[in-house]
Protein backbone atom coordinates (compact mmCIF):
# COMPACT_ATOMS: atom_id res chain seq x y z
CA UNK A 1 0.00 0.00 0.00
CA UNK A 2 1.38 3.21 -1.15
CA UNK A 3 2.33 6.03 1.20
CA UNK A 4 -0.74 8.42 -0.05
CA UNK A 5 -3.22 5.29 -0.14
CA UNK A 6 -2.36 5.25 3.43
CA UNK A 7 -3.27 8.58 4.29
CA UNK A 8 -6.23 8.81 2.23
CA UNK A 9 -7.23 5.84 4.79
CA UNK A 10 -6.34 7.82 7.77
CA UNK A 11 -8.42 10.36 6.45
CA UNK A 12 -11.33 8.75 5.90
CA UNK A 13 -11.47 6.91 9.25
CA UNK A 14 -10.48 9.92 11.25
CA UNK A 15 -13.51 11.67 9.71
CA UNK A 16 -15.51 8.83 10.48
CA UNK A 17 -15.11 8.32 13.63
CA UNK A 18 -15.29 12.36 14.31
CA UNK A 19 -18.85 12.13 12.67
CA UNK A 20 -19.50 9.15 15.00
CA UNK A 21 -18.88 10.78 18.28
CA UNK A 22 -20.66 13.96 17.02
CA UNK A 23 -23.55 11.63 16.59
CA UNK A 24 -23.57 9.40 19.77
CA UNK A 25 -23.01 12.99 21.79
CA UNK A 26 -26.40 14.32 20.60
CA UNK A 27 -28.29 11.29 21.07
CA UNK A 28 -26.95 10.64 25.06
CA UNK A 29 -27.13 14.32 25.20
CA UNK A 30 -29.46 14.42 28.60
CA UNK A 31 -31.48 17.82 27.28
CA UNK A 32 -33.68 15.59 24.80
CA UNK A 33 -37.31 15.91 26.25
CA UNK A 34 -38.89 12.48 27.56
CA UNK A 35 -42.04 10.91 27.01
CA UNK A 36 -43.92 9.96 30.75
CA UNK A 37 -47.03 7.71 30.89
CA UNK A 38 -48.22 7.13 34.65
CA UNK A 39 -51.10 5.09 34.90
CA UNK A 40 -53.20 3.75 37.92
CA UNK A 41 -56.73 2.92 38.84
CA UNK A 42 -59.34 5.21 36.80
CA UNK A 43 -56.96 7.56 35.28
CA UNK A 44 -53.71 7.89 32.78
CA UNK A 45 -51.64 10.92 32.10
CA UNK A 46 -49.21 11.36 29.38
CA UNK A 47 -46.81 14.06 29.61
CA UNK A 48 -43.51 14.90 26.90
CA UNK A 49 -40.76 17.03 29.19
CA UNK A 50 -39.80 20.24 28.02
CA UNK A 51 -35.99 21.15 27.92
CA UNK A 52 -35.48 24.82 27.62
CA UNK A 53 -37.16 27.87 26.62
CA UNK A 54 -35.02 29.75 24.01
CA UNK A 55 -35.58 33.44 23.43
CA UNK A 56 -37.84 35.40 25.48
CA UNK A 57 -41.18 33.47 26.22
CA UNK A 58 -43.03 31.29 28.79
CA UNK A 59 -42.48 27.62 28.77
CA UNK A 60 -45.70 25.77 27.75
CA UNK A 61 -46.36 22.81 29.96
CA UNK A 62 -49.23 20.59 28.32
CA UNK A 63 -49.85 17.03 29.37
CA UNK A 64 -53.14 14.38 28.19
CA UNK A 65 -55.39 13.45 30.94
CA UNK A 66 -57.76 10.27 31.83
CA UNK A 67 -59.64 10.09 34.47
CA UNK A 68 -61.01 12.32 36.97
CA UNK A 69 -57.80 13.54 38.58
CA UNK A 70 -56.96 17.06 38.79
CA UNK A 71 -53.25 17.88 37.03
CA UNK A 72 -51.33 21.19 38.61
CA UNK A 73 -47.69 22.14 37.86
CA UNK A 74 -45.08 22.75 41.61
CA UNK A 75 -41.86 24.20 40.50
CA UNK A 76 -39.36 25.93 42.34
CA UNK A 77 -36.04 28.17 41.35
CA UNK A 78 -32.52 26.74 41.22
CA UNK A 79 -30.82 27.78 44.92
CA UNK A 80 -34.49 28.42 46.49
CA UNK A 81 -36.75 25.69 48.49
CA UNK A 82 -40.05 26.74 48.28
CA UNK A 83 -42.49 25.17 45.67
CA UNK A 84 -44.54 26.99 43.56
CA UNK A 85 -48.08 25.49 42.24
CA UNK A 86 -49.70 26.73 38.87
CA UNK A 87 -52.71 25.19 38.16
CA UNK A 88 -53.50 23.43 34.32
CA UNK A 89 -56.30 24.55 31.92
CA UNK A 90 -59.01 22.28 30.79
CA UNK A 91 -58.93 21.97 26.79
CA UNK A 92 -60.18 20.03 24.16
CA UNK A 93 -59.63 15.79 24.42
CA UNK A 94 -58.46 15.84 27.28
CA UNK A 95 -55.57 17.77 27.29
CA UNK A 96 -54.00 20.09 30.06
CA UNK A 97 -52.04 23.10 29.93
CA UNK A 98 -49.96 25.48 32.06
CA UNK A 99 -47.95 28.21 31.21
CA UNK A 100 -44.69 28.78 33.51
CA UNK A 101 -42.81 32.50 34.43
CA UNK A 102 -40.99 34.16 32.19
CA UNK A 103 -37.07 33.94 33.76
CA UNK A 104 -33.49 35.67 32.83
CA UNK A 105 -31.15 33.57 30.44
CA UNK A 106 -29.45 31.39 32.62
CA UNK A 107 -32.47 30.16 35.19
CA UNK A 108 -33.06 26.62 35.72
CA UNK A 109 -36.41 25.53 37.25
CA UNK A 110 -37.55 22.00 38.49
CA UNK A 111 -40.89 20.95 37.79
CA UNK A 112 -43.11 18.70 38.56
CA UNK A 113 -46.85 17.33 37.31
CA UNK A 114 -49.07 16.13 40.14
CA UNK A 115 -52.67 14.37 39.85
CA UNK A 116 -54.58 15.57 43.00
CA UNK A 117 -57.47 13.27 43.82
CA UNK A 118 -59.71 14.97 46.92
CA UNK A 119 -57.27 17.27 47.60
CA UNK A 120 -54.51 14.67 47.73
CA UNK A 121 -51.54 13.70 45.45
CA UNK A 122 -52.53 10.43 43.98
CA UNK A 123 -49.95 10.80 41.52
CA UNK A 124 -47.25 12.65 39.59
CA UNK A 125 -44.38 13.19 36.70
CA UNK A 126 -41.95 11.93 36.73
CA UNK A 127 -43.09 9.00 39.35
CA UNK A 128 -40.55 8.78 41.69
CA UNK A 129 -41.21 11.38 45.25
CA UNK A 130 -38.62 14.29 45.35
CA UNK A 131 -37.88 14.04 41.85
CA UNK A 132 -37.87 16.77 38.75
CA UNK A 133 -37.40 17.51 36.05
CA UNK A 134 -36.44 20.46 34.82
CA UNK A 135 -36.18 23.73 32.31
CA UNK A 136 -33.20 25.93 32.02
CA UNK A 137 -33.99 29.54 29.95
CA UNK A 138 -31.71 30.34 27.27
CA UNK A 139 -30.67 33.13 25.63
CA UNK A 140 -30.69 33.01 21.14
CA UNK A 141 -27.03 32.19 20.52
CA UNK A 142 -25.51 33.63 17.13
CA UNK A 143 -26.42 30.72 14.20
CA UNK A 144 -22.32 31.69 12.70
CA UNK A 145 -20.53 31.37 15.94
CA UNK A 146 -22.23 28.46 16.53
CA UNK A 147 -21.27 26.55 13.19
CA UNK A 148 -17.41 28.06 13.72
CA UNK A 149 -17.88 26.52 17.10
CA UNK A 150 -18.75 22.91 16.19
CA UNK A 151 -16.62 23.72 12.87
CA UNK A 152 -13.13 24.00 15.49
CA UNK A 153 -14.10 20.97 17.78
CA UNK A 154 -15.08 18.74 15.20
CA UNK A 155 -11.11 19.80 13.73
CA UNK A 156 -10.00 19.60 17.56
CA UNK A 157 -11.48 16.03 17.88
CA UNK A 158 -10.18 14.76 14.21
CA UNK A 159 -7.15 15.84 15.03
CA UNK A 160 -7.02 13.91 18.12
CA UNK A 161 -7.52 10.95 16.29
CA UNK A 162 -4.89 11.41 13.69
CA UNK A 163 -2.64 12.00 16.93
CA UNK A 164 -3.46 8.70 18.30
CA UNK A 165 -2.92 6.85 15.26
CA UNK A 166 0.53 8.77 15.07
CA UNK A 167 1.40 7.53 18.72
CA UNK A 168 0.44 3.81 17.76
CA UNK A 169 2.45 4.16 15.24
CA UNK A 170 5.62 5.57 17.14
CA UNK A 171 4.71 2.20 19.48
CA UNK A 172 5.09 0.40 16.33
CA UNK A 173 8.22 1.74 15.38
CA UNK A 174 5.91 2.89 11.83
CA UNK A 175 6.37 7.10 12.50
CA UNK A 176 7.80 9.39 13.82
CA UNK A 177 7.65 11.37 17.23
CA UNK A 178 7.24 14.68 15.51
CA UNK A 179 3.72 13.87 13.40
CA UNK A 180 2.41 12.74 16.43
CA UNK A 181 3.64 16.41 17.77
CA UNK A 182 2.41 18.59 14.87
CA UNK A 183 -1.20 16.45 15.39
CA UNK A 184 -1.32 17.55 18.92
CA UNK A 185 -0.39 21.13 18.15
CA UNK A 186 -3.30 21.32 15.57
CA UNK A 187 -5.84 19.49 18.63
CA UNK A 188 -4.47 22.28 20.91
CA UNK A 189 -5.15 25.35 18.20
CA UNK A 190 -8.35 23.89 17.49
CA UNK A 191 -9.71 23.15 20.67
CA UNK A 192 -8.11 26.68 22.07
CA UNK A 193 -10.25 29.28 19.51
CA UNK A 194 -13.46 26.50 19.76
CA UNK A 195 -13.72 26.05 23.38
CA UNK A 196 -12.90 29.45 24.32
CA UNK A 197 -13.33 32.44 21.99
CA UNK A 198 -16.14 31.26 20.69
CA UNK A 199 -17.11 29.13 23.70
CA UNK A 200 -17.27 32.36 25.68
CA UNK A 201 -19.40 34.12 23.14
CA UNK A 202 -22.28 31.19 23.17
CA UNK A 203 -21.93 30.66 26.46
CA UNK A 204 -22.34 34.99 27.21
CA UNK A 205 -25.30 34.57 24.43
CA UNK A 206 -27.15 31.75 26.47
CA UNK A 207 -26.48 32.40 29.36
CA UNK A 208 -25.58 35.59 30.43
CA UNK A 209 -22.34 34.78 31.72
CA UNK A 210 -19.14 34.14 30.40
CA UNK A 211 -17.53 31.11 32.13
CA UNK A 212 -19.27 28.44 34.21
CA UNK A 213 -15.93 26.22 34.39
CA UNK A 214 -13.50 25.83 37.45
CA UNK A 215 -12.73 28.04 39.31
CA UNK A 216 -16.18 30.22 39.04
CA UNK A 217 -18.57 27.16 38.32
CA UNK A 218 -19.56 23.39 37.77
CA UNK A 219 -20.87 23.37 34.04
CA UNK A 220 -19.78 20.40 32.40
CA UNK A 221 -19.38 21.86 29.13
CA UNK A 222 -17.03 24.38 30.22
CA UNK A 223 -15.23 22.06 32.68
CA UNK A 224 -14.85 19.07 30.36
CA UNK A 225 -13.42 21.66 27.73
CA UNK A 226 -10.74 23.20 30.63
CA UNK A 227 -9.86 19.44 31.32
CA UNK A 228 -9.27 18.23 27.47
CA UNK A 229 -7.36 21.20 26.75
CA UNK A 230 -5.05 20.55 30.06
CA UNK A 231 -4.33 17.14 29.30
CA UNK A 232 -3.30 17.94 25.73
CA UNK A 233 -1.20 21.12 26.93
CA UNK A 234 0.33 18.92 29.23
CA UNK A 235 1.31 16.60 26.78
CA UNK A 236 3.02 19.00 24.52
CA UNK A 237 4.76 20.99 27.18
CA UNK A 238 6.71 17.55 28.28
CA UNK A 239 7.83 18.10 24.67
CA UNK A 240 8.29 21.87 24.34
CA UNK A 241 11.33 21.58 21.82
CA UNK A 242 9.55 19.90 19.35
CA UNK A 243 6.30 21.85 20.33
CA UNK A 244 7.65 25.31 19.93
CA UNK A 245 10.36 24.28 17.59
CA UNK A 246 13.27 24.33 19.25
CA UNK A 247 14.71 20.80 18.97
CA UNK A 248 14.17 17.48 20.41
CA UNK A 249 16.78 17.88 22.92
CA UNK A 250 14.58 20.37 24.78
CA UNK A 251 11.66 17.81 25.27
CA UNK A 252 11.34 15.80 28.64
CA UNK A 253 10.23 13.06 26.96
CA UNK A 254 11.00 10.94 24.38
CA UNK A 255 9.02 9.26 21.15
CA UNK A 256 7.68 6.73 23.52
CA UNK A 257 7.14 8.56 26.36
CA UNK A 258 5.12 10.96 24.08
CA UNK A 259 3.59 8.40 22.50
CA UNK A 260 1.45 6.84 25.49
CA UNK A 261 0.83 10.58 26.66
CA UNK A 262 -0.73 11.59 23.64
CA UNK A 263 -2.38 8.20 24.02
CA UNK A 264 -3.53 9.10 27.57
CA UNK A 265 -5.07 12.40 26.22
CA UNK A 266 -6.89 10.61 23.60
CA UNK A 267 -8.74 8.35 26.04
CA UNK A 268 -9.81 11.38 28.21
CA UNK A 269 -11.11 13.45 25.35
CA UNK A 270 -13.09 10.23 24.22
CA UNK A 271 -14.87 9.70 27.31
CA UNK A 272 -15.21 13.69 28.08
CA UNK A 273 -16.71 14.24 24.32
CA UNK A 274 -18.99 11.33 25.11
CA UNK A 275 -20.54 13.91 28.42
CA UNK A 276 -23.92 15.20 27.18
CA UNK A 277 -23.01 19.20 26.13
CA UNK A 278 -24.90 21.97 28.94
CA UNK A 279 -26.07 23.71 24.90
Amino acid sequence: MSGNQKLAIRFIIGFVLTIALLGMSRRLSTRRPQDFVVEGPGYRVEHRSVTEQVGPGRPDLVCMVEGELEPVVRYRVAGEESLRTVEMTAEKGGIRRAVLPEYEKGTKIYYSIELLGRGETAARVPEEPGSFLFIKYKGKVSPIVLTLHILFMFAAFYFMVQCFWSALGVLGGRARKAEAVSHARWVLLSSFIGGWPLGFILNYQAFGVVWEGFPFGYDVTDNKTQIMFVFWLASLLLVRGSFLGKGEERDTLGARGFAAAAIVSFLVSLALFIVPHSL
